[in-house]
């Protein structure tokens, strides 16, 4: 399974100039892809013998661009570095290029903008380089043509805990609490007593709970606390009034552990009860087979059999269902006032 970093494109309306057509700018987006053609992505400065070949840039970043069938406006495109690597044949030096590459999927339905880069270090160092090539390009050619920006950002996981599981728990399908390494059961229980005013207090359970850390630790195991619904088909709903989550959560505020939120999709939010503003430094991550993607394009399952109408419809719709659980909907900016 291959892991996808979720960006999302932004339109910025720009002060003082145009824009045009701005209410068809995701029509314009959607140009830019409508073949392998219609746009370049490239980078740096050109050699003469460049200008002279009519190359557009001194390194191009190959692609190709697939269509959903079942919704045209979801662009999967398979995105290509240029990597020059020597090589020695028959005792002469020579250079050979390598064109690893990665996926890219682009939802551009009705006022969404989500943007997800596979994550695959043998392609490009990160996701942010992909997204810094095609913003650059996509940016340069829009405000060329309509006088409006463009950027491609990343979406950072909620750090608030409570906040992250209202958004997250239709998908959510366990929430994991770890005790603490370091502190002692009574500097814990120190911690528990200041926390008397919040709405989710309670430390009926504390005791067990931390004799149960005490004798783990004893055992040489790592204690960790998995709450899952008992059925597997229910959501995991918000929850702050059973004294069995009130204690954990009680826990996990006075020992600022982290607490993990598990998706269906396989995406985990590390989220805090108590949060620290500066702590959203974390990316949100889907997974997802990448060998659907590549068959989309050669038409051949991963076991190398031919793939049929209803290999191609299924793998669109998985693909689909993914998006709808990652949708980032549009924040653009139609004012200056609205950066802030």
């Amino acid at each position: 399974m291959a892991r996808f970093a979720t960006y999302y494109l932004r339109y910025k309306k720009e002060p003082l100039v145009g824009p045009y057509e701005w209410e068809k700018r995701q029509e314009h987006l959607a140009s830019l892809f409508d073949n392998d053609n219609s746009i370049v992505f490239g980078e740096g400065q050109l050699s003469d013998k460049q200008c002279e070949d009519g190359i557009p840039y001194a390194k191009v970043f190959n692609h190709r661009v697939y269509h959903l069938k079942c919704n045209s406006n979801i662009i999967v495109m398979q995105f290509a570095n240029s990597i020059d690597i020597p090589v020695e044949s028959k005792f002469e030096q020579t250079v050979v290029k390598d064109e690893p590459s990665l996926f890219v999927i682009i939802d551009n339905r009705k006022d969404i903008r989500t943007v997800a880069i596979q994550n695959r270090r043998r392609a490009f160092s990160a996701p942010k380089r992909v997204a810094q090539i095609m913003a650059d390009q996509i940016n340069n050619t829009l405000f060329g043509k309509y006088c409006y920006s463009t950027e491609i950002l990343p979406e950072f996981y909620p750090v608030d805990l409570f906040k992250a599981w209202q958004e997250q728990q239709q998908h959510a399908q366990a929430i994991r609490f770890s005790p603490s390494d370091t502190m002692s059961a009574d500097e814990i229980m120190q911690e528990v007593d200041k926390l008397k005013d919040k709405d989710y207090y309670d430390n009926s359970l504390m005791p067990m709970l931390l004799q149960l850390n005490v004798e783990a630790k004893k055992a040489k195991y790592k204690q960790k606390f998995t709450v899952m619904p008992e059925d597997k088909k229910t959501a995991l709903y918000v929850d702050k009034t059973t004294p069995y989550m009130k204690n954990l959560i009680t826990l996990a505020s006075a020992t600022g552990e982290p607490v993990e939120i598990v998706t269906k999709g396989g995406a985990v939010f590390k989220c805090f009860v108590e949060p620290d503003d500066e702590n959203t430094d974390k990316i949100v991550h889907r997974k997802f087979d990448d060998a659907l993607l590549e068959m989309l394009f050669i038409g051949r399952k991963a076991n190398g059999e031919k793939a049929e109408s209803d290999d191609i419809a299924k793998a669109e719709a998985t693909i689909v269902e993914m998006l709808n659980g990652m949708k980032h909907m549009s924040e653009d900016i139609e004012k200056e006032e609205d950066v802030a």
